[in-house]
């Protein structure tokens, strides 16, 4: 279970990592996803806007899988997929914001994942003996700072949704095997209707901003939903053999 805490200098200082793989990612059936991730994405999984339960915002995430609690693209200990989103890659370093500032995050860490290093561990170091940031935690700093920024720039991308009254609560129908259609509820989509109703004023202010091929890749990745069907079905075959 995660354990998140604000990474501390001084309290983290004689701390490693375990070293891990993706299996962390197979309880998420949802993830984060950002703009830039957005084409590679629609190839592969539905595109969808949640609440977030931490900031409110409604945010951009990939559905990877029908029912909570499981990854249809973790399976046979390996990622089902030619793209992992920057949000599973980063772990197990999290950003955590206050409710009345988002303009700024802290650096957590899963503490579930750390512990004390001694001489020949295998982990990894968080910290050098002078106390300066490991090369590992450096890159993962600047990884970390990048994705506030796609933060930021996703809070403006679907504000502006909002603004324009594009975003529709809808459900995803998936196909699960003996004819049964599961609907996934309680996810906000861009309406095609409202889009095409657009005034020009409102459409190029789109266009300028920049963010059409963005909204293009999230109504084509809607039909990816199949790809979570095929992949139920093999989940499902390889449970009852």
């Amino acid at each position: 279970m995660r354990q998140l805490v604000v990474l501390d200098t001084k309290k983290h200082r004689n701390c490693q990592l375990l070293k891990n793989d993706l299996s962390h990612s197979k309880d998420l059936h949802i993830c984060l996803i950002f703009l830039p991730e957005f084409l590679h994405i629609a190839r592969t999984c539905p595109i969808i806007f949640t609440r977030s339960k931490e900031t409110g915002k409604l945010e951009s995430c990939a559905l990877l899988g029908v029912n909570p609690g499981k990854n249809l693209f973790w399976q046979e200990g390996q990622w089902q997929g030619d793209y992992i989103p920057v949000s599973v890659r980063s772990y197990p370093f999290y950003l955590k914001y206050n409710q009345d500032d988002f303009s700024s995050a802290y650096v957590c860490v899963d503490s579930s994942q750390l512990f004390v290093g001694e001489n020949g561990s295998q982990g990894i170091n968080l910290f050098e003996h002078n106390g300066e940031p490991s090369k590992y935690l450096l890159e993962a700093q600047r990884r970390l700072e990048d994705i506030h920024l796609q933060k930021l720039e996703i809070w403006k991308f679907v504000g502006l949704l909002q603004q324009l009254n594009l975003l529709q609560e809808q459900e995803i129908n998936i196909d699960l095997p003996g004819g049964v259609k599961h609907k996934f509820k309680g996810v906000y989509c861009v309406s095609e209707e409202r889009l095409a109703k657009l005034k020009s004023k409102d459409f190029l202010r789109l266009r300028d901003s920049g963010y059409l091929p963005f909204i293009y890749a999230h109504l084509f990745s809607l039909q990816q939903s199949k790809t979570l069907s095929a992949l139920h079905k093999k989940n499902h075959s390889k449970i009852i053999h």
